[in-house]
Protein backbone atom coordinates (compact mmCIF):
# COMPACT_ATOMS: atom_id res chain seq x y z
CA UNK A 1 0.00 0.00 0.00
CA UNK A 2 1.36 3.23 -1.06
CA UNK A 3 2.72 6.03 1.66
CA UNK A 4 0.28 9.19 2.77
CA UNK A 5 1.59 11.76 0.52
CA UNK A 6 0.88 15.26 2.87
CA UNK A 7 0.97 17.23 0.13
CA UNK A 8 -0.89 20.19 -1.61
CA UNK A 9 -2.95 17.44 -3.98
CA UNK A 10 -0.88 14.30 -3.25
CA UNK A 11 1.09 14.03 -6.85
CA UNK A 12 3.94 16.51 -6.34
CA UNK A 13 6.52 13.98 -5.33
CA UNK A 14 6.19 12.63 -8.63
CA UNK A 15 6.54 15.87 -10.39
CA UNK A 16 10.05 16.41 -8.24
CA UNK A 17 11.91 13.56 -8.98
CA UNK A 18 12.89 14.60 -12.52
CA UNK A 19 14.21 18.08 -10.99
CA UNK A 20 16.60 15.69 -8.64
CA UNK A 21 17.57 13.40 -11.05
CA UNK A 22 18.76 16.29 -12.93
CA UNK A 23 21.11 17.94 -10.19
CA UNK A 24 24.50 18.23 -10.99
CA UNK A 25 26.43 15.90 -8.73
CA UNK A 26 24.21 13.76 -7.39
CA UNK A 27 24.61 9.83 -8.01
CA UNK A 28 22.61 6.91 -6.55
CA UNK A 29 24.76 6.58 -3.62
CA UNK A 30 24.50 10.29 -2.70
CA UNK A 31 23.78 10.25 0.56
CA UNK A 32 19.73 12.51 0.57
CA UNK A 33 18.32 13.30 3.94
CA UNK A 34 14.52 14.51 4.31
CA UNK A 35 13.86 16.78 7.06
CA UNK A 36 10.25 16.43 8.16
CA UNK A 37 9.87 13.26 6.68
CA UNK A 38 6.42 12.28 7.70
CA UNK A 39 5.51 8.95 6.53
CA UNK A 40 8.85 8.33 4.49
CA UNK A 41 6.29 8.51 0.98
CA UNK A 42 9.34 11.20 -0.23
CA UNK A 43 11.98 8.58 0.70
CA UNK A 44 10.54 5.74 -1.04
CA UNK A 45 10.05 7.37 -3.99
CA UNK A 46 13.81 8.63 -4.05
CA UNK A 47 14.33 4.74 -3.48
CA UNK A 48 12.13 3.60 -6.12
CA UNK A 49 14.30 6.18 -8.48
CA UNK A 50 17.60 4.44 -7.77
CA UNK A 51 18.54 6.61 -5.03
CA UNK A 52 20.23 4.09 -1.72
CA UNK A 53 21.69 6.09 1.08
CA UNK A 54 18.42 7.76 2.23
CA UNK A 55 17.61 8.85 5.98
CA UNK A 56 14.58 10.52 7.35
CA UNK A 57 14.04 12.89 10.43
CA UNK A 58 10.75 13.71 12.00
CA UNK A 59 9.56 14.20 15.33
CA UNK A 60 6.49 11.64 14.93
CA UNK A 61 8.43 8.02 14.59
CA UNK A 62 4.57 6.36 14.62
CA UNK A 63 3.98 6.95 11.01
CA UNK A 64 7.18 6.42 9.72
CA UNK A 65 6.82 3.40 7.14
CA UNK A 66 9.66 3.37 4.53
CA UNK A 67 12.30 1.46 6.62
CA UNK A 68 13.16 -0.90 4.22
CA UNK A 69 14.32 1.65 1.70
CA UNK A 70 15.34 4.02 4.49
CA UNK A 71 16.78 5.13 8.18
CA UNK A 72 14.97 6.90 10.21
CA UNK A 73 16.07 9.46 12.92
CA UNK A 74 14.01 10.71 15.19
CA UNK A 75 14.04 14.28 16.22
CA UNK A 76 12.24 17.66 16.73
CA UNK A 77 13.59 20.38 13.38
CA UNK A 78 13.21 23.26 16.57
CA UNK A 79 15.02 21.06 19.16
CA UNK A 80 17.33 18.37 19.51
CA UNK A 81 17.55 17.85 15.45
CA UNK A 82 21.25 17.14 14.72
CA UNK A 83 23.32 15.79 11.95
CA UNK A 84 27.05 15.44 10.88
CA UNK A 85 28.35 18.43 9.54
CA UNK A 86 29.30 18.04 5.38
CA UNK A 87 27.12 14.65 5.43
CA UNK A 88 24.51 15.16 2.80
CA UNK A 89 24.56 15.69 -0.85
CA UNK A 90 20.84 16.39 -0.93
CA UNK A 91 18.89 17.75 1.98
CA UNK A 92 14.87 18.03 1.14
CA UNK A 93 12.19 19.90 3.28
CA UNK A 94 8.58 19.13 1.14
CA UNK A 95 5.99 21.27 2.99
CA UNK A 96 7.52 21.52 6.00
CA UNK A 97 8.88 25.01 6.81
CA UNK A 98 5.49 26.45 7.29
CA UNK A 99 4.86 23.94 10.14
CA UNK A 100 7.43 25.59 12.15
CA UNK A 101 7.87 28.04 14.79
CA UNK A 102 11.18 29.32 13.25
CA UNK A 103 11.68 28.26 9.68
CA UNK A 104 15.52 29.68 9.52
CA UNK A 105 16.23 26.22 11.83
CA UNK A 106 15.87 24.37 8.70
CA UNK A 107 18.22 26.48 6.44
CA UNK A 108 20.50 26.36 9.68
CA UNK A 109 20.51 22.75 9.97
CA UNK A 110 20.86 21.89 6.49
CA UNK A 111 23.68 24.31 4.99
CA UNK A 112 25.59 22.56 8.32
CA UNK A 113 24.56 18.89 7.16
CA UNK A 114 24.76 19.78 3.45
CA UNK A 115 28.17 19.00 1.73
CA UNK A 116 30.08 21.37 -0.68
CA UNK A 117 27.67 21.86 -3.74
CA UNK A 118 25.49 19.71 -2.09
CA UNK A 119 21.83 20.87 -2.59
CA UNK A 120 18.87 22.13 -0.80
CA UNK A 121 15.11 21.58 -1.74
CA UNK A 122 12.20 23.01 -0.37
CA UNK A 123 8.52 23.42 -0.91
CA UNK A 124 5.89 25.72 0.74
CA UNK A 125 2.72 26.88 0.02
CA UNK A 126 2.51 29.59 -2.10
CA UNK A 127 1.23 33.18 -1.73
CA UNK A 128 2.39 34.86 -4.53
CA UNK A 129 -0.40 33.11 -7.19
CA UNK A 130 -2.72 36.09 -8.88
CA UNK A 131 -5.62 33.62 -7.56
CA UNK A 132 -4.13 33.78 -3.19
CA UNK A 133 -3.11 37.87 -4.17
CA UNK A 134 -6.44 38.36 -5.24
CA UNK A 135 -8.07 36.67 -2.72
CA UNK A 136 -6.21 38.40 0.19
CA UNK A 137 -6.80 41.69 -1.50
CA UNK A 138 -10.66 41.05 -1.19
CA UNK A 139 -10.96 39.45 2.36
CA UNK A 140 -7.85 40.11 3.94
CA UNK A 141 -7.78 35.96 4.12
CA UNK A 142 -4.35 34.30 3.30
CA UNK A 143 -5.05 31.07 1.70
CA UNK A 144 -2.84 28.18 3.23
CA UNK A 145 -3.02 29.85 6.45
CA UNK A 146 -6.50 30.67 7.16
CA UNK A 147 -9.14 29.12 9.10
CA UNK A 148 -9.75 26.59 6.48
CA UNK A 149 -5.86 25.43 6.41
CA UNK A 150 -4.27 23.22 8.50
CA UNK A 151 -4.17 24.04 11.66
CA UNK A 152 -0.11 24.00 11.94
CA UNK A 153 0.11 25.91 9.17
CA UNK A 154 1.87 29.10 10.96
CA UNK A 155 4.51 30.42 8.78
CA UNK A 156 4.21 31.58 4.87
CA UNK A 157 7.54 31.63 3.32
CA UNK A 158 8.12 35.35 2.31
CA UNK A 159 10.22 34.96 -0.65
CA UNK A 160 12.24 38.58 -0.79
CA UNK A 161 12.73 38.64 2.82
CA UNK A 162 14.23 35.30 2.67
CA UNK A 163 16.57 36.39 -0.27
CA UNK A 164 17.54 39.58 1.04
CA UNK A 165 17.86 38.69 4.67
CA UNK A 166 18.23 35.27 5.31
CA UNK A 167 20.23 33.67 2.90
CA UNK A 168 22.83 36.01 3.20
CA UNK A 169 23.30 34.85 6.59
CA UNK A 170 24.58 31.02 5.04
CA UNK A 171 26.20 29.70 2.59
CA UNK A 172 23.39 28.57 0.10
CA UNK A 173 23.12 30.16 -3.45
CA UNK A 174 19.04 30.57 -4.68
CA UNK A 175 19.39 28.58 -7.39
CA UNK A 176 15.83 28.46 -9.08
CA UNK A 177 12.00 29.37 -8.20
CA UNK A 178 9.40 27.68 -9.42
CA UNK A 179 5.80 26.44 -8.64
CA UNK A 180 3.83 23.57 -8.52
CA UNK A 181 1.35 22.71 -10.51
CA UNK A 182 3.21 24.53 -13.60
CA UNK A 183 -0.09 25.89 -15.05
CA UNK A 184 -1.90 26.84 -11.91
CA UNK A 185 -4.21 25.30 -8.61
CA UNK A 186 -5.31 21.55 -9.27
CA UNK A 187 -6.94 22.03 -5.71
CA UNK A 188 -8.73 25.12 -6.14
CA UNK A 189 -12.43 25.60 -7.05
CA UNK A 190 -13.53 25.94 -10.77
CA UNK A 191 -14.12 29.31 -10.68
CA UNK A 192 -11.15 30.77 -8.62
CA UNK A 193 -9.36 28.89 -10.85
CA UNK A 194 -11.30 30.54 -14.07
CA UNK A 195 -10.72 33.97 -12.13
CA UNK A 196 -6.85 33.34 -12.04
CA UNK A 197 -6.56 32.48 -15.44
CA UNK A 198 -8.53 35.53 -16.07
CA UNK A 199 -6.52 37.83 -13.86
CA UNK A 200 -3.48 36.08 -15.24
CA UNK A 201 -4.14 37.95 -18.91
CA UNK A 202 -4.16 40.99 -16.80
CA UNK A 203 -1.59 40.77 -14.06
CA UNK A 204 1.71 39.03 -14.30
CA UNK A 205 1.73 35.69 -12.67
CA UNK A 206 5.04 33.89 -12.73
CA UNK A 207 4.14 31.26 -9.91
CA UNK A 208 0.53 30.35 -10.15
CA UNK A 209 0.70 27.43 -8.51
CA UNK A 210 -0.25 25.41 -5.47
CA UNK A 211 3.03 25.21 -3.99
CA UNK A 212 6.48 27.00 -4.13
CA UNK A 213 9.58 25.31 -4.55
CA UNK A 214 13.22 26.51 -4.11
CA UNK A 215 16.32 24.93 -5.45
CA UNK A 216 19.48 26.06 -3.35
CA UNK A 217 23.10 24.93 -3.49
CA UNK A 218 25.44 25.54 -0.71
CA UNK A 219 29.31 27.53 -1.76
Amino acid sequence: MPLAEFTVDGQQHPALLPVVAALDGLTPNTPILDLGCGTGAWLARLADAGFTDLCGTDRCADVFGAQKVARFVPGNLMDDCTFPASAFGLVTAIEVVEHVANPERIIDLASRCLAPRGWLMITTPNIYSVRVRARFLMSGKLTFFDTNAAPDHIHPLLLDAFIRHVLPRYPLELERVWSYPEKGSNGSRLSARVAARILGAIVSDPLPGDTICLLLRKH
